[in-house]
């Protein structure tokens, strides 16, 4: 069990509880005990540097029918999730002056609880004990986003992550105006996890600390709608190398292609256009050379060397139509360099012979007339040639 898996079930039930509020609380499965989560916050003051945390706090959860009347918003106060749902409630408990929130989580009822803590500037730690277990479905999400690694650090995007999660949103679902407004606030979450003799833990940061991200991630697949690949999912949401490593393996020719994810991916950074590109461009997808196109500009070097590559290499398979469909995006296009190797060197390469004038029917008649008169004649001039007597030579 490593760091990140842990942080992820306390996460989890931070923020389920604003869909929990929302709906019965449901039993816990025979099989799995429930969670039991504890959380302090500090009031208003020291949440400036975690806005996601304070959209959280004076926004979202005052909405809730579980918010108990009277208490400020902006003042501290404490939330208890468990079996029997959510419990909002001032508190005494004092926050550390550094501390935006800070709080405990068991799963089991039995042992030291996970124990974490938010920094006012949104950066949250994590001490996991090491008999700290989770189920089988949260680390599903954690391998998925390749958050269980130790000692590497990774960056993704909590609002594109939680999108693909999540899928398709109708209008008053509960979980929509959390993973709309609540992602967003929270920007990209960088964390690293690593032990530390039998404990393990993880450190990170965004604008929601650890806790609220990684919470709506795992509120965005509570009802399992959203069900992207691992690959693609990384694809989209990671913002370091993971992100170009995940495409790089969506172009690999021993896997099914998805070549709607590698399009999509046209319009990433640079690295991941240029891998991208050249995914594209080995699996021989004509019919992606006018988005490749698309995807060279001058901001782009990397990618519009690959552009140039891939025009090179695919422009004598692609159809007619998709030629036309190029040269109109090159039309378009920011790169000079590309914009000249398709409305010229392309162009003329690929111009068709210009078509014979058709003649006029009589005069092609006569004209093979002439030419077979001619041709017999000169047959009969060299058959003569060949059989007049010639005169025996003298000594």
């Amino acid at each position: 069990m490593n760091a990140s898996a842990s942080a992820l079930l306390a996460a989890t039930f931070a923020l389920l509880g604003g869909a929990a509020a929302q709906r019965a609380a449901q039993p816990a499965e025979p099989s799995t005990p429930g969670p039991r989560l504890h959380a302090a916050f500090a009031g208003s003051e020291a949440r400036g540097g975690a806005p996601a945390v304070q959209w959280l706090c004076e926004q979202f959860l005052p909405q809730l029918d579980c918010w108990p009347e009277g208490l400020d918003a902006r003042g501290p106060f404490a939330l208890q999730l468990d079996a029997d749902g959510l419990t909002i409630r001032a508190t005494g408990t004092e926050v550390p002056a550094d501390a935006v929130a800070l709080g405990t989580c068991t799963f089991t009822g039995e042992g030291a609880p996970l124990l974490w803590r938010c920094g006012t500037d949104g950066c949250e730690q994590w001490y996991v004990p090491a008999a700290f277990a989770l189920p089988p479905r949260w680390l599903g999400l954690l391998h998925a986003i390749e958050g269980d690694v130790l000692q590497t650090p990774r960056t993704l995007s909590v609002a594109v992550a939680a999108g693909h999660l999540a899928g398709g949103l109708v209008e008053g679902d509960p979980r929509a105006t959390a993973l709309r407004l609540g992602a967003v606030q929270c920007g990209e979450l960088t964390w690293l996890a690593w032990r530390k003799g039998d404990e393990l833990r993880v450190r990170g940061r965004s604008d929601g600390g650890l806790m609220l991200p990684l919470a709506l991630l795992a509120l965005a697949v509570a009802d399992g709608a959203g069900q992207p690949s691992s690959l693609a999912l990384r694809a989209f949401a990671a913002r370091d190398d993971d992100r170009a490593e995940a495409t790089r393996q969506l172009g690999r020719d021993d896997r099914e292609v998805d070549v709607p994810t590698l399009r999509s991916l046209l319009f990433a950074e640079d690295r991941v256009r240029l891998t991208a590109i050249d995914a594209l461009a080995r699996l021989g997808a004509t019919d992606e050379l006018p988005a490749i196109v698309a995807a060279a500009d001058d901001a782009h070097p990397w990618a519009t060397l690959a552009a140039e590559d891939a025009l090179r290499e695919l422009w004598p398979l692609a159809s007619t139509e998709t030629q036309q469909q190029v040269r109109g995006a090159a039309q378009r296009c920011e790169s000079m360099d590309v914009r000249r190797l398709v409305l010229e060197t392309l162009a003329e390469r690929a111009a068709p012979l210009p078509a014979p004038t058709p003649a006029d029917p009589g005069g092609r008649g006569r004209l093979l007339l002439a030419l077979f008169c001619t041709a017999v004649g000169l047959l009969g001039l060299w058959t003569r040639e060949r059989v007049r007597p010639r005169p025996a030579p003298t000594s």
